[in-house]
């Protein structure tokens, strides 16, 4: 029987007669679904709530129900074991979800049937080290950001890429951001704009107090690691603008390709650069 795990935003005013809708669509399909405990309790359907460890193991298909935020955050916690993940629109931007919510029957349609394709996106390894002791690790699939906290002053940071010194530089912080994470928080510090489809890492700074300090783009398959000064103080390192790490002086952040990529459902009715230019480059 297949399986469907949702992992709604269950703080959007409308998520419950969205959810209730979905579930009781899979259910006249003898589709099995499965939901965060929380969720379901909200939905008033306690029985088909179960921890999240548990509907990774358990699940086929997941699906996102919410904004490019709530997708992101379950990319990470699925994409380790290979599922892929339909994202459905109930936010303001809607950048890397797939379809809007008045489209959503249509395609709930299209994903039981198997009438989609598979695209992979790469994903970043994120681990701090602090006095040779590993003390922080997670996955992204939009950016990693080290960047000063509060109202402290610019902060100093080495970047080697492969052991070599690339720069160094005092900046209000650095992107390092997948192609999927080019028109994020990268794009308003003044990275380019990278097709979700290349094996790229993007390397941007923000607002360096330098002329030489540009964004990069560097192989996929080299080590970056960031050199927190020992000057600076009250710096935080931040994993697709969800996950929060306090940073010390001299502290080594190290970001390399994640084994496995995030498995985003496409129904191809839509391509990248239409998605670019009805989500970024419209007028309203």
């Amino acid at each position: 029987m297949l399986t469907i795990g949702i992992f709604p935003n269950i703080k959007k005013s409308s998520v419950v007669t969205i959810l209730g809708f979905i579930v009781d669509f899979f259910k006249e399909k003898s589709i099995r679904v499965l939901l965060p405990s929380q969720a379901a309790k909200k939905l008033g359907q306690p029985d088909l709530g179960c921890s999240e460890e548990s509907i990774r193991e358990k699940i086929d298909i997941a699906i996102a129900i919410g904004g490019d935020g709530t997708l992101l955050s379950s990319a990470r916690k699925i994409a380790p074991l290979n599922i892929p993940i339909f994202g459905i629109n109930m936010g303001r931007l809607g950048f890397l979800t797939e379809v809007e919510v008045p489209q959503m029957e249509i395609f709930l349609e299209k994903l039981i049937s198997g009438h989609y394709d598979i695209e992979k996106r790469l994903m970043l390894d994120a681990f701090i080290r602090r006095d040779s002791e590993e003390i922080f690790v997670s996955s992204s699939l939009n950016d990693i950001v080290i960047t000063k906290a509060g109202y402290s002053r610019m902060i100093e940071l080495t970047l080697t890429i492969n052991n070599q010194v690339a720069a160094a530089f005092s900046a209000d912080g650095l992107i390092i951001a997948t192609p999927t994470g080019s028109t994020g928080y990268s794009l308003s510090a003044g990275g380019p704009i990278v097709n979700s489809a290349l094996n790229v890492i993007l390397v941007t700074p923000i607002c360096p107090h330098t002329l030489y300090s540009r964004p990069l783009i560097v192989s996929p398959d080299e080590e970056i690691t960031v050199i927190t000064s020992v000057s600076s103080d009250d710096i935080v390192l931040t994993v697709d603008g969800q996950v929060v790490q306090k940073l010390q002086p001299n502290d080594k952040v190290f970001i390399r390709k994640s084994s496995y990529n995030a498995n985003l459902i496409k129904f191809g009715h839509k391509n990248y650069y239409q998605t670019l230019r009805t989500k970024l480059w419209r007028d309203d």
